[in-house]
């Protein structure tokens, strides 16, 4: 099947919609692209492959327990220490009105049927809108300039009707979305300025620059996540935030280190995946900490500040918003809300911006955009149910289309007359989907499955000895294996017995607290007693046992430290491995893992009764030739709920 239709939809001899020979009503089409739209193949059941490509140009995906995460654990731990003494940038947000918001949605679209009696965007434009969401993005730039290709494509849909006019008999188009929504952790590891125009604008500006579609605006919504917070919305306010009498002005310079400056200019793979190989990213990053530090005290002692770019830009995007929360009218009977909890909760101002909305419109069906899902891995996730219960919502008592990230898989659930779905595939590294049966059921779509998660899962172990996610955990056992040595060199008899329960319960403790998350907590602290007594009491088993194999003449103790930092850290993974398999924490072996696979977004079409069709579009391995899939496609009505097919085409 070719990548791209033969002929550009305009020139299939059929009429148009507003014809006079399709006896449509005249109705503005949406924006059409320059290039032809690409044939959109059903992905099928088909067996997942279990090798991917990497990217290779930096800068690279984040290696969650090598050096290159530092920053970000540590500006988290201080966001969230902020946030306990609740210190909230959003008190002083002032959020647009409903009402105007539309308004700028219709300057800004240039709808031509705007009046007083058109209460909604898709009223005023008087034909379906067409919505793009994406979540969970800028990670590796390779990564994030595929996404970019996929979501600037149109696409035509074999075998399919709709509202959209057709590309030739049998065939539907799938046109780029008016408006971008985006839903949360923009960039990582933490969402500055600088990290989102590395890793999202530039390599997605690549793509829309090669899409040649300019011919109108379109608009930029979103929410943060908490790598967004880390930063202080600071990174997330320059790109989501309404410009005020700025002309839009391509930043396409690319900074960073003098390494990664070059090989961004190697053309082929060869010579980044050698440098990636080598950890040469964790040396370069290790190096940016140190002189990013220095900077930091220079500019305190000599009174300067930072200097920053004034605003990040995607191309052909347009932001509305004037703060981190909003709600729009989308079309007759159905508001959108964007909703944002920051690290915590929901804040007292957008509580009752949202209350006294819904007492305004109690009837209408609510799309709810989210950084964080009610639901996970089919259970109750808080952040995001709180925030839903703030604003006076539920699942199954209200009709909600309720859309969130943060989990890097897809997958869509029916609860009573809501649908609700995580597809957090905009570049992130993946989270497999649950392995083990969820106590709720199955959901309605995965993507990937649950037996490419459990085949991927277990090579949790191997991957983490091998570094692929950094030499933290190595490091951190080789500290376990040295003060072993210090305690066997120091205490005897039932002091020594004391100190070693003293370190079997706290490497039992530290790997309870890796995998807790609110939920299992007894299942998780069975598991973690006897993996925490096994590498808390590894230190004293190999100094017993290694001077019978290795002769008393050699350095037992730098083998004893070696040997617990690569025994401990094989036995870390198959901890993170079997709660995986388990169904007790599913997040922290493809945290291990890094995968680069199994990319989407979701394309939406909102219908005037409020009817909302979806198109979830993706690739296996992102890196790889070849069009995108249609990996589930779904309708949800506010009157019938989701009447779909829950079968991948």
């Amino acid at each position: 099947m070719p990548l791209d239709a033969p002929n550009s939809p305009d020139d299939d001899g059929l009429p148009r919609e507003g014809s006079p020979e399709s006896g449509a009503p005249s109705l503005p089409p949406a924006p059409r692209p320059a290039t032809p739209p690409t044939r959109l193949e059903g992905r099928g059941e088909g067996i997942a492959p279990l090798a991917f490509k990497q990217g290779a140009h930096p800068p690279f995906g984040i290696r969650w327990y090598g050096v290159t995460s530092l920053f970000g654990h540590l500006r988290g731990f201080v966001s969230r220490f902020i946030a306990a003494e609740s210190v909230d940038s959003r008190d002083w947000m002032r959020p647009d009105p409903p009402a105007e918001l539309l308004r700028a949605a219709v300057s800004e679209l240039g709808a031509p049927r705007a009046s007083r009696g058109a209460g909604s965007l898709v009223e005023c434009l008087g034909r379906p809108l067409w919505i793009d969401f994406a979540a969970d993005t800028g990670d590796d730039r390779d990564v994030s300039r595929a996404v970019g290709r996929m979501l600037a494509r149109e696409y035509l849909l074999p075998n399919d009707e709709g509202p959209s006019a057709p590309a030739s008999e049998g065939e539907r188009v799938l046109p780029r979305g008016e408006i971008l929504m985006m839903g949360g952790d923009i960039a990582y590891p933490v969402a500055t300025a600088d990290e989102i125009h590395e890793r999202l604008v530039l390599p997605w500006n690549e793509a829309l620059r090669a899409a040649r579609d300019t011919q109108r605006a379109r608009l930029l919504l979103g929410v943060p996540g908490n790598h967004d917070w880390y930063d202080g919305l600071d990174g997330f306010g320059r790109l989501f935030r309404k410009r005020v009498n700025e002309r839009f002005i391509a930043d396409d310079r690319a900074r960073g280190s003098r390494l990664d400056r070059r090989l961004r200019k190697v053309r082929g793979r060869k010579v980044g995946l050698v440098a990636r190989q080598l950890h040469l990213d964790e040396v370069s990053g290790l190096m940016q900490l140190f002189l990013g530090a220095l900077e930091t005290f220079r500019r305190v002692f000599t009174g300067r500040t930072a200097k920053k770019r004034r605003h990040l830009a995607l191309r052909g995007y347009v932001p509305l918003q004037e703060a981190s929360y909003f709600a729009l009218p989308l079309a007759r009977g159905l508001d959108l809300f964007g909703i944002d909890r920051q690290l915590s909760r929901l804040d007292f101002r957008q509580r009752a911006f949202f209350k006294r909305h819904r007492k305004e419109h109690p009837e209408r069906a609510v799309l709810v955009l989210s950084a964080d899902p009610a639901l996970a891995y089919g259970e109750r996730n808080e952040p995001g149910a709180a925030a839903l219960e703030a604003v006076r919502l539920d699942l199954k008592k209200d009709k909600i289309f309720f859309i969130s990230g943060d989990f890097h898989h897809y997958e869509r659930r029916t609860v009573g007359p809501s649908c609700h779905i995580v597809a957090g595939g905009g570049g992130a590294f993946l989270h497999g989907t649950r392995i083990n049966r969820a106590p709720s059921g199955d959901p309605d779509a995965a993507y990937p499955d649950a037996r490419t998660s459990r085949e991927l899962a277990l090579g949790t172990p191997v991957k983490l000895l091998l570094g692929r996610s950094g030499w933290g955990v190595h490091l951190a056992m080789a500290v376990v294996g040295s003060l072993g040595l210090w305690v066997a060199r120091t205490y005897q008899g039932d002091a020594l017995l004391a100190a070693q329960g003293l370190m079997a319960a706290g490497a039992a403790t530290g790997l309870y607290f890796v995998a807790h998350a609110g939920l299992h907590r007894r299942p998780i602290a069975a598991l973690s007693a006897p993996f925490g007594a096994a590498i808390g009491l590894l230190p004293f088993v190999l100094r017993a046992f290694l001077p019978r194999v290795l002769g008393a003449g050699m350095a037992v103790g730098t083998a004893v430290t070696l040997g617990t930092a690569a025994l401990g850290t094989l036995l870390f993974g198959v901890f993170l491995m079997l709660l995986a398999l388990l169904g007790l924490e599913h997040q922290q072996a493809f945290t291990v893992l890094g995968h680069p696979g199994f990319k989407h977004f979701v394309r939406l079409c909102v219908h005037p009764d409020g009817r909302i069709e979806g198109f979830v579009i993706g690739k296996d391995d992102t890196l790889v030739e070849g069009p995108p899939k249609l990996v589930d496609t779904f309708t949800w009505s506010p009157t019938r709920g989701t009447s779909t097919s829950t079968e991948e085409r």
